[in-house]
C-alpha cells in the first residue's frame, strides 16, 4: 500500500444492521490510499465480529476494542491511532456515496480542512441534499469569505464532523469533549474551524446520512438534554469568540451569538421552561441563560423571531425569580391542556 494520506474513523457500537453496509461503501472507492480505525465500543451484539472479519481480510483495517464509553470515546481512541496526513470520521450506520474519496482526496491542495455535501435519507428515501454552492479554496485573507459563503441556517453544513476531512497536523491536541453526548460534534468542527487557515469546499454529496429516530438529538424537551445544553452553551460560547476574533467583519460570524447560541439553543430551553413542567427551573438556571444573552448587547425584543417575543420580554424585565413564576404557570397550564387532548 502507499503511504497512507488519509485515516477513516469509525466509532462502532450495537450496529449490527448496518456495519456492513457502511464498510463496503469505502472498500467500493476508487480511492485506495487510506486506513480504516474500527473503534468498537463496547458493542453487544455482532458487531466485534463483523470489525475482526474486516480487519483479518484487509491490512487496511484495524480494529480496537474497547470498553463502552460512549461515541466522543470512539472517536478521541481513532485519533490516538490516526497515521493518516487527513483525518474524515465516518457514523456505522451511515455510508460513503460513490467515488467520495476521489472527489475529496483529488482536489485538496494542502487546505486545513475539506468541506463536501450529504445527502440525508430517511427510511431509504432521500429528503434533502446539504452542499456547498461552490467548489473553491479560501485561503489566507479570504478565509471570512468561507463562512459569510457556508454558514447556513442552524449551522447544518458545519455542524457534523463526517462530509470532512481534517488535516491531521491542525486537528492537534483538539478532541471530542467526552462529557457531552449532544452537540459535541459541533463543537469539534468549530474548534478545528478556529485554528484553520485554509479550508476547501467541495460542490458534491460524498456522503450518505441515513436518518433514525429516537437519538437524543430528536429528544429536546427532556431534562437530560437540558442538562447537556447547560454544559454545552459555555464551551461553544467560547470557540465563538475565537472565531468572532479571526473574522471580525463577517456578517454571518459576528451574527452566529446571537442567531445560532441564543436564537437556536437558549431559545430552545426557554421554549421547554415556557410549556413543560420540569425540574430544570430554577432561578440558578434562569440566571445563567440571561447571563448569556446580556452578552449580545444589541439583543432586543424583536431581534429574534416572532415566536420568541414573550421570552425576550421576560428577559427584558430582568428578573429570574419573575421569571421561573411565570414559567411554572404556564407550564402548568400547558400540561392542562394536553391532557385534555
Amino acid at each position: 500500500m502507499d503511504k497512507c494520506r488519509l485515516s477513516i474513523i469509525i466509532p462502532v457500537y450495537n450496529v449490527e444492521e448496518y456495519l456492513d453496509r457502511c464498510l463496503s461503501s469505502i472498500l467500493d472507492q476508487d480511492f485506495s490510499s487510506y486506513e480504516v480505525i474500527l473503534v468498537d465500543d463496547g458493542s453487544t451484539d455482532s458487531s466485534p465480529l463483523i470489525c475482526d472479519r474486516y480487519s483479518a481480510t484487509d491490512p487496511r483495517f484495524r480494529t480496537l476494542h474497547k470498553p463502552n464509553g460512549g461515541v466522543s470515546s470512539a472517536r478521541n481512541a481513532g485519533l490516538g491511532l490516526a497515521k493518516g496526513e487527513y483525518i474524515m470520521f465516518l457514523d456505522s450506520d451511515d455510508a460513503l456515496l460513490p467515488y467520495a474519496l476521489v472527489d475529496m482526496m483529488d482536489v485538496v491542495a494542502g487546505e486545513d480542512m475539506v468541506v463536501a455535501g450529504y445527502a440525508a435519507f430517511m427510511g431509504g428515501v432521500p429528503v434533502k441534499a446539504v452542499r456547498p454552492r461552490a467548489t473553491h479554496s479560501y485561503k489566507s485573507t479570504d478565509y471570512p469569505r468561507f463562512f459569510q459563503e457556508n454558514i447556513r441556517r442552524n449551522c447544518e453544513m458545519l455542524d457534523a464532523p463526517w462530509a470532512k476531512l481534517f488535516r491531521r497536523k491542525i486537528i492537534g491536541d483538539t478532541r471530542f469533549n467526552e462529557s457531552l453526548s449532544y452537540a459535541e460534534d459541533k463543537l469539534f468542527v468549530f474548534a478545528v474551524m478556529s485554528k484553520c487557515s485554509s479550508i476547501k469546499t467541495v460542490a458534491g454529496d460524498v456522503y450518505a446520512y441515513y436518518m433514525r429516530p429516537g437519538s437524543l438529538g430528536s429528544d429536546t424537551s427532556s431534562d437530560k438534554h437540558l442538562q447537556q445544553l447547560y454544559v454545552f452553551l459555555p464551551l461553544y460560547a467560547e470557540v465563538l469568540e475565537r472565531i468572532v476574533e479571526r473574522c471580525p467583519n463577517t456578517p454571518k460570524v459576528t451574527s452566529l451569538y446571537r442567531r445560532d447560541l441564543i436564537g437556536r439553543y437558549i431559545c430552545r430551553m426557554l421554549n421547554v421552561y415556557l410549556t413543560r413542567r420540569t425540574k430544570m427551573l430554577s432561578c440558578e438556571n434562569v440566571s445563567f441563560l440571561y447571563e448569556m444573552m446580556s452578552a449580545d448587547s444589541g439583543l432586543g425584543m424583536f431581534s429574534l423571531r416572532a415566536g420568541q417575543v414573550f421570552n425576550l420580554l421576560l428577559y427584558k424585565i430582568g428578573k429570574p425569580r419573575f421569571t421561573v413564576a411565570v414559567y411554572k404557570f404556564t407550564a402548568l397550564v400547558s400540561s392542562i391542556f394536553r391532557r385534555k387532548k
